[in-house]
C-alpha cells in the first residue's frame, strides 16, 4: 500500500522560497543498526531512500515546494523529519562523523548567536513502520510558524490546527506581553522581524546571559519534595498500574507497588530547570518501563505546575482548568501560550501527551495519505 505525501504552502512565503528535506533512519534503532538517509524522488514522483555520506553537499538535497510538492510511497523510516526552511537554505545542515554507523546529522543551530538564529524553520516528525504511521507537529524546541498535518488511513486524523482566532503573530504577541524574563524568548532578526519563540529548555541553557534563570523552578521543586516527605503521591500509570511515592531522607522520590521493584527518581538539582523543561536527566523516561511512565507523569505535572505542595496528591491531573497556574513563581508559560492558541494537540514539551484529550501524536493504521500544510501567517 502506497503512502503518498502532499505539501501545501499557504504561508506568507512564496513556494519558490520554501526549501525542504525529508530524512531519518532506515530501520528501527531498537532492533538494528540503521543508517541516516534522505528521501530522493525520481522523475515519476516515486520516493526511495538514499544514504547520507560524510561531507556531502546537502544544499543539493533540499527541494523547493514549487519544484516538488508531492511524491508517492513514503519509505519506511524511523525518527523521520520533514524540515522546512523559509526564504533561504539552512546555513548549517551537515553529515558529520559520529551517531548511527559512524554518521550523524548536524541540523541547523537556532539559539541566539548561532548560524541559523535568523532563519524560520518548521518541523514535522514521523515514524513510518509500514503498517502504521506515527506523526506529530512539534514545537518543543521553538515556535516559528504554524504547520498542520492530516493523515488518512483506517480513519482520518489532523493535528497542529490553530484556533480560528489565533495567528502566528498572536503567539509572539502573547509571549512578549508576559514581560521579562519570558518575553526574552522572542527572537527577532536585525530588522525587528519575529523569527521564533525559543523553547524554555534552550533558554535556560543559553549563555551571556541565560534568557531564563536555570533556578526558575528551584522554589517549586523544593516545596513539592518537602510536601511528599510527609504526604503521599499516587501515580496511576497507563500500563504498569498504581504506584505510591514519598520522598526519603536522601531527597529521592521512591515509588512502590506491591510485588514490584521500587522506582526511584532523584530530585532535580538547584539550577537545573533544564531537566524539567526538557524532560531529561532526573526525569529521563525510558520507553515501556514503570520508570518511564512515572517520570513522564511527574514531568508533566511539574511543567503544568499541578503537583501539590501541601497535601496528598494523585497524578496525572487531567483537569485542564488546573494547568499552568503559577506556583512558587513559575509555570511553563511557553506551553500555556501555545496551548491557548491551538485547538488540536501539539507538543510544547516532551511529556505533553500525558492525559491529553487530543493526543499530539497521530497514530494511523494503513495510512495512504500524509498531507502537510504550511499554514497561513500573512
Amino acid at each position: 500500500m502506497s503512502l503518498d505525501v502532499k505539501i501545501t504552502n499557504k504561508s506568507a512565503t512564496p513556494s519558490s522560497d520554501v526549501h525542504w528535506i525529508c530524512f531519518g533512519l532506515d530501520s528501527n534503532p531498537a532492533t538494528s543498526s540503521p543508517d541516516w538517509c534522505y528521501v530522493d524522488v525520481d522523475g515519476s514522483g516515486n520516493a526511495s531512500l538514499k544514504k547520507f555520506t560524510k561531507g556531502q553537499d546537502c544544499s543539493k538535497l533540499f527541494k523547493t515546494v514549487d519544484a516538488l510538492s508531492s511524491f508517492k510511497d513514503l519509505p519506511k523510516m524511523w525518527s523521520g523529519q520533514f524540515l522546512f526552511s523559509f526564504n533561504q537554505l539552512p546555513n548549517v545542515f551537515n553529515i558529520v562523523k559520529g551517531g548511527q554507523n559512524g554518521l550523524g546529522v548536524q541540523t541547523p543551530p537556532f539559539t541566539p548567536g548561532t548560524a541559523d538564529a535568523d532563519t524560520i524553520f518548521v518541523v514535522v516528525e514521523f515514524t513510518n513502520i509500514g503498517s502504521e504511521l506515527y506523526a506529530d507537529c512539534t514545537i518543543v524546541d521553538y515556535f516559528c510558524a504554524p504547520v498542520s498535518i492530516e493523515v488518512i488511513g483506517d480513519t482520518t486524523k489532523t493535528n497542529g490546527i490553530m484556533k480560528s482566532t489565533s495567528t502566528r503573530d498572536s503567539v509572539f504577541t502573547e509571549i512578549a506581553a508576559l514581560g521579562k524574563p519570558w518575553s526574552d524568548l522572542v527572537m527577532k532578526d536585525g530588522s525587528g522581524n519575529n523569527i521564533r519563540v525559543l523553547g524554555p529548555q534552550h533558554a535556560v541553557q543559553t549563555t551571556n546571559p541565560n534568557l531564563l534563570s536555570p533556578n526558575i523552578y528551584d522554589a517549586y521543586i523544593s516545596a513539592c519534595w518537602k510536601n511528599f516527605t510527609t504526604n503521599t503521591l499516587t501515580v496511576n500509570c497507563p500500563t504498569f498500574g498504581t504506584y505510591t511515592g514519598t520522598v526519603n531522607t536522601s531527597s529521592e522520590f521512591v515509588f512502590s507497588q506491591k510485588g514490584k521493584a521500587d522506582v526511584t527518581i532523584q530530585k532535580p538539582a538547584k539550577g537545573d530547570a533544564y531537566d524539567i523543561f526538557g524532560c531529561v536527566g532526573t526525569l529521563n523516561a525510558p520507553n515501556n518501563t514503570p520508570l518511564g511512565e512515572i517520570a513522564a507523569i511527574l514531568g508533566a505535572s511539574l511543567n503544568r505546575t499541578t503537583l501539590s505542595t501541601s497535601a496528598n496528591d494523585t497524578q496525572p491531573n487531567c483537569d485542564i482548568s488546573e494547568f499552568y497556574k503559577v506556583q512558587d513563581g513559575v509555570t511553563n508559560e511557553y506551553a500555556k501560550v501555545v496551548h491557548d492558541n491551538y485547538k488540536s494537540g501539539i507538543y510544547a514539551f516532551p511529556f505533553d501527551d500525558v492525559c491529553s484529550t487530543n493526543n499530539p501524536l497521530i497514530q494511523i493504521t494503513g495510512a495512504t495519505n500524509f498531507n502537510i500544510t504550511l499554514s497561513d501567517w500573512s
